[in-house]
């Protein structure tokens, strides 16, 4: 007998479903089922996953959705929180649509603790779609449990109530409207059994069965307790959880369905009905399904439509349009006003450029312009262009480009990019390649504090509902998952901390073998760290947490949003192609799909990124004009000044856009950049790869002459001429293939890609391809070949210089401002960092480096932000008043205005009398207070602070008196009110209290800091770095941390028994808490607290605030002996996986890698297998790495072999 599952949680129910759509695929399939359905609890998050992964197995696919209905006409109604559950199917494209409509306007308009609909949306939106009364909750099955009290209390009527329910469904759906059973041996199902069989036969309702699965096996069970308890943030020992009383919520087959209701077969067969009914096909784009099993293809890829702009309101601006281009405002459309604005705005930008090459930029922008609209992408173009424009007008900073976009001149000429393709040698092509269709990518950063102001004009634009932000889902990684489990387990915190560091900290690794994307598969955290399997075999709850972990890792935990992606869809409401997702703490919606599914469904996303330097540059170019009336108009600077370089090359970098870091500071003095260009391989060059394979270095030594350049053809100085030879960018690579190789820049571009896939057989094709064009064109094959290898060596490692170029405009703009204008610009950041204390000290502390006194806040000087004024004739930073602790925006606003309006506060009782009270409280006049904001104004902090209560009541009588004065027969402006303040004279603290009340209120110490007496000791230790500065060091390096231990909190762990302690210590950093175990703490329960301590510490990661582990408690002089060298990371990067021979470490030891080197075209027959054969026989500590002779790169293979098979296999070539 047929059976179709019809009620089913995925992994997208967040934790309340622990089916892995994968694996629930392959189970649905290995039990003889054809279809199957998904309804996840208010959602359709998963759909798309789902639709394509069954359509890959062969199954048909029923998108649904396990809704939330509340009995009111009105969707926002909130006076109750009662909500029953209902089962949505769609038949086909219309169902879907409507499934999709109603699930965003339960999030749009119904949302109140979860996304609800009504009937009165069921009926305007009923079409193509099925329901069935789902489970208890459902509304028919509610009212017929009178069995629970629960229900009786909230208004469950019985059977005659349940009736008119089912008909007003029925009279709803017709016969698309099915009444649901269920057999789990839960007593309230036993109960209301027989009547919904009595239901349906009375009313001519036909009856499913369903499982409601909520994990795919039955010994699945006891991870969804773990994961529902992981959701809840409970223990399984909590006695308030929820969970299941029955193990019954699994994928059962249909035999086990059949036996479950032998007695009414039919329920099951009306699954199959429903699953008949149920054929939906989605016209999916840019994706091909493919039937795994047997090969069909399902749907072909085809391109997804490109995004229109046609917008008259828009042309219209343009007043004198029609009679420019000769033609009727109607009959213009995108590709017609795209060329306009693109020709226009290139005169504008020609105005700075030499009229002798004018005509290269014509020609560039024709091409550009003409495969553009070619591919169908004006309206994408103008899209970007219409908000760049409007961000612009409003002053709202944008950056000069990010990305490939900066390779185009369109996007020039049109505003959206600040940098100049033709000047910088940057590509169009590797922007949008003509000879491979795909949709482009701008990505565009703005101003931090304004991006908010982008995404509303878009949606004032283009409609509220036709833009949305993009869904994030959080899974359960591989530490997390540890971390999650063990406390849900009751693991005591020490034994689960030590646990997840057991998991190595590699990008993307998983806690078992696993299929890369690459269909390869990985070893996890069990293969590769042998303790993971010790401490499992000797702890039995450990185990307990890995098996759970295991079933466990990567489910979807939580729903966010993406950081930048926005969508767009100029032509209709966004729920027509993606459902729509809100919550609470929401501004906006956004879609249900996260980002790899908006291309299948014909949307295309921009990104919309916060960059905080171009706030901190807008910031400071408005301080020096308010100072100095100097307009600064970076677009039109020349980026050569050498002072700049200069200050570049001092390495004081602390502040300037990505070369701040202590390692870039390095980088910066080492190689001391004299050009533009050097700044964009600066940034192009500091990553792991080109670090590690010696091009930083060869690059440094190239510039300042140590080694020669040698160019491989001569006709290639033109193109590596300002990287000294070394090839450092994508876009050198592509030159150069088209250069020697003959072809042209998109299928350059092509080769690039390829050659990033490491696809051997496509690799071997394209050398030959490269070397016979080369021949062609009169090149030395040899060379050419040669030339080859080279380039497939640094491909790997090249970096987007059109990215890079535009990114190092900004870097010289903090530069320039740094050099010329320090004041407003270290004032610009540490306004940007306002909110975060550990900066302000960070920047607060290169502020004292550069010889700039601060003054602290006070009210009769301080601006909200930070500032800068003169003081004698000395020019200095004032502290702003918003970066005091718990000043909100309003008392601030009202001390700045009335200061402006009246002057300056002459003294505290001036300031009482003059400030409204209504918007100044204790709790804000108290950081005014202790951050020395109202010291000079007649009294000490201390008597102020022991009289506050006082000030205050002051302050509000003031207010008493002013409304009876606005009451009484005079009137107010001729009448003033004299606040007498008698406080007595307590002194003043000590300067210790008087820097802890600045830290408290501030975060850092103003008047000095604790560790001025001890400057010149601490100058003497080596490897010093602050708290702050922890993350800027690679996992394992050795540190010094210099400070004072300001507290200790010895404490028993409640599992162990052994004494721990949380650590308070401060140094030049900040504060920062940590835990240390017995050994450590007993050392510091008896040091002097009165002296600094220098702690030797080891980098680790870490759950808790600290990310490092103590290795010594050692004193100054003690420290000044160790001789440590902290090891900085660079920038993050993923890296190829294929490792050039030269760059592998030449000391060889029993565990460094062992090299088979293989010729194939002359490989001896079954020497393959034989070598698999050996290396299954001989395992050992040496990782096996493949080398393909003649190809310069080597493929890593995952297995560890003994050094004794090169004895074993004398035939083959082997290398250490």
């Amino acid at each position: 007998m047929s059976f179709t599952h019809l009620h089913l949680h995925t992994e997208y129910s967040l934790l309340d479903g622990a089916n892995k759509i994968k694996l629930l695929a392959s189970r649905i399939r290995e039990l003889g089922m054809q279809s199957v359905a998904i309804t996840d609890h208010g959602n359709m998050f998963g759909a798309l996953d789902f639709y394509v992964t069954m359509k890959e197995e062969g199954l048909n696919p029923i998108i649904g959705i396990e809704a939330y209905l509340h009995n009111c006409d009105d969707l926002n109604d909130k006076s109750t929180k009662q909500r029953f559950h209902l089962c949505l199917y769609a038949k086909n494209e219309t169902g879907y649509k409507n499934l999709m409509y109603l699930s965003s306007q339960a999030y749009i308009n119904g949302f109140y603790y979860y996304p609800r609909i009504n009937k009165k949306l069921l009926r305007e939106r009923r079409e193509g779609l099925v329901c069935s009364s789902a489970c208890l909750q459902g509304e028919v099955n509610w009212q017929l449990n009178t069995n629970n009290p629960r229900n009786i209390a909230f208004g469950a009527k019985g059977y005659e109530v349940a009736k008119e329910v089912a008909m007003e469904y029925r009279d709803i759906f017709g016969e698309d409207f099915y009444l649901e059973i269920m057999r789990h041996g839960i007593a309230d199902q036993l109960f209301i059994d027989e009547q919904i069989l009595r239901l349906g036969k009375e009313l001519g309702i036909k009856v499913i069965a369903t499982n409601d699965t909520h994990y795919t096996f039955q010994k699945d069970a006891s991870a969804q307790e773990v994961a529902m308890c992981v959701a809840m943030g409970k223990t399984l020992n909590s006695k308030d959880r929820l969970k299941h009383s029955v193990k019954e919520f699994y994928v059962k087959s249909p035999e086990q369905m059949q036996k479950l209701f032998v007695d009414i077969p039919e329920v099951l067969e009306n699954t199959q009905e429903i699953a008949q009914k149920c054929q939906l096909n989605l016209a999916l784009k840019n994706i091909e399904i493919k039937n795994k099993h047997t090969g069909e293809v399902i749907l072909k890829n085809s391109p997804a439509t490109p995004p229109t702009f046609k917008n008259t309101k828009l042309y219209a601006k343009d007043e004198n349009l029609p009679q420019i281009l000769n033609i009727e405002l109607d009959a213009i459309d995108d590709s017609v006003y795209f060329t306009y604005k693109c020709t226009e705005g290139l005169k504008k930008r020609l105005e700075n450029i030499p009229p002798e090459r004018h005509s290269l930029y014509q020609q560039r922008l024709k091409r550009e312009i003409d495969v553009i609209i070619s591919m169908k992408f004006p309206g994408y173009m103008l899209i970007v262009w219409d908000f760049v424009n409007f961000a612009k007008k409003e002053g709202i900073p944008v950056g000069p480009g990010r990305g490939s976009a900066a390779g185009s001149l369109v996007a020039y000429a049109l505003n959206i990019t600040d940098i100049d393709p033709l000047k910088y040698d940057l590509l169009f092509e590797r922007f949008l390649n003509p000879e491979r269709v795909s949709m482009p990518d701008i990505d565009m950063d703005f101003c931090q504090r304004r991006r908010g102001e982008m995404i509303e004009y878009v949606a004032n634009t283009y409609g509220k509902y036709n833009v949305a932000q993009v869904i994030t889902f959080g899974s359960l990684l591989a530490k997390g998952v540890i971390r999650d489990v063990a406390r849900v387990l009751d693991m005591p915190y020490n034994e689960a901390d030590a646990f997840a560091k057991l998991i190595p900290a590699e990008l993307g690794i998983t806690l078992i073998k696993h299929k890369g994307k690459d269909g390869k598969e990985k070893d996890g955290a069990w293969e590769k760290e042998p303790r993971i399997q010790e401490l499992v075999e000797k702890s039995p709850l450990a185990k307990q947490v890995w098996d759970y972990a295991v079933l466990l890792e990567g489910l979807k935990r939580n729903a966010g949003t993406h950081a930048a992606a926005i969508v767009i869809d100029s032509q209709e409401e966004l729920w027509n192609k993606v459902p729509l997702y809100t919550n609470d703490k929401m501004q906006g919606v956004a879609t249900q799909y996260s980002m790899g599914w908006l291309e299948p469904v014909d949307l295309i996303k921009f990104d919309f990124l916060g960059l905080k330097t171009l706030t901190v540059i807008d910031d400071a170019i408005k301080l020096i004009k308010r100072r100095y009336g100097v307009e600064i108009n970076f677009s039109i600077m020349d980026m050569e000044d050498s002072k700049v370089y200069e200050t570049i090359q001092s390495g004081d970098t602390l502040g300037l856009f990505q070369i701040e870091s202590s390692g870039m500071q390095s980088l910066s003095k080492k190689l001391k950049p004299t050009t533009f260009e050097d700044i964009i391989a600066m940034l192009a060059l500091y990553r792991p790869g080109p670090m590690e394979s010696g091009m930083l270095d060869d690059f440094i030594n190239r510039k300042h002459g140590i080694e020669s350049i040698v160019y491989p053809f001569d006709i290639l100085e033109s193109i590596l001429k300002p990287t000294y030879g070394v090839i450092v960018y994508q876009e050198q690579v592509m030159q150069i293939v088209q250069t020697i190789g003959g072809f042209s820049l998109g299928g350059a571009d092509l080769v690039r890609r390829a050659m990033g896939k490491k696809k051997l057989d496509e690799m071997i094709r394209l050398k030959k391809e490269f070397a016979d064009g080369a021949q062609k064109q009169g090149y030395d094959r040899s060379k050419a070949e040669d030339l080859w290898e080279l380039i497939v060596k640094f491909a790997g490692y090249g970096f987007n210089k059109s990215h890079s170029a535009a990114y190092a405009m900004v870097t010289y703009q903090t530069a320039y401002l740094k050099t010329y204008y320090k004041y407003e610009f270290m004032a610009a950041m540490l306004t940007s960092e306002t909110s975060k204390t550990e900066s302000i000290a960070k920047y607060i502390e290169e502020v004292k480096a550069l010889h700039i006194d601060i003054v602290p806040p006070h009210v009769n000087i301080s601006e909200n932000d930070f500032g800068v004024g003169e003081f004698n004739g000395v020019k200095k930073i004032i502290f702003g008043l918003s970066a005091i602790k718990g000043m909100g925006d309003l008392p601030i606003e009202n001390i700045i205005e009335e200061r402006e309006k009246n002057g300056a506060y002459q003294n505290l009782e001036d300031f009482v009398a003059r400030v409204d009270f209504s918007k100044l409280s204790k709790r804000t006049l108290e950081p005014l207070i202790k951050s020395g904001a109202l010291d000079n104004l007649g009294y000490s902090r201390k008597s102020m602070l022991e009289h506050i209560d006082e000030l205050c009541e002051e302050g509000r009588g003031k207010i008493k008196a002013q409304e009876l004065i606005n009451n009484s027969l005079f009137s107010s402006e001729d009448v003033g009110i004299n606040v007498r303040i008698q406080i007595e004279d307590k002194g003043e603290y000590d300067i210790k209290t008087l820097l802890d009340y600045e830290y408290e209120c501030m975060g850092i110490y103003i008047s000095g800091h604790p560790l001025d007496d001890f400057k010149d000791e601490i100058k003497k230790i080596k490897g010093v770095v602050k708290t702050i500065e922890l993350e800027n060091l690679q996992i394992g390096s050795m540190c010094m941390l210099v400070g004072k231990v300001l507290d200790i909190k010895r404490k028993i762990s409640k599992k162990s028994g052994k004494p721990f302690g949380n650590i308070e210590f401060l140094d030049y950093g900040g504060k920062v808490d940590f835990m240390v175990f017995e050994k450590h703490l007993e050392i510091l329960e008896e040091v002097d607290n009165s002296l600094p301590i220098a702690l030797k510490c080891k980098v680790e990661e870490r759950e808790d605030n600290a990310n490092f582990r103590i290795m010594e408690v050692l004193s100054l002089q003690d420290a000044a002996k160790q001789n440590v060298k902290p090891k900085y990371k660079p920038q993050n990067e993923e890296e190829s996986a294929i490792i050039p021979i030269d760059m592998r470490p030449k000391e060889i030891d029993t565990c460094a890698p062992l090299c088979v080197v293989l010729d194939p075209y002359n490989l001896q027959e079954g020497i393959l297998e034989k070598l698999k054969v050996k290396a299954e026989e001989m395992k050992g500590e040496r990782e096996l790495h493949v080398r393909i002779k003649s190809q310069n790169y080597t493929f890593v293979s995952g297995v560890k072999v003994s050094s004794k098979i090169k004895e074993a296999l004398k035939e083959l070539e082997w290398q250490e």
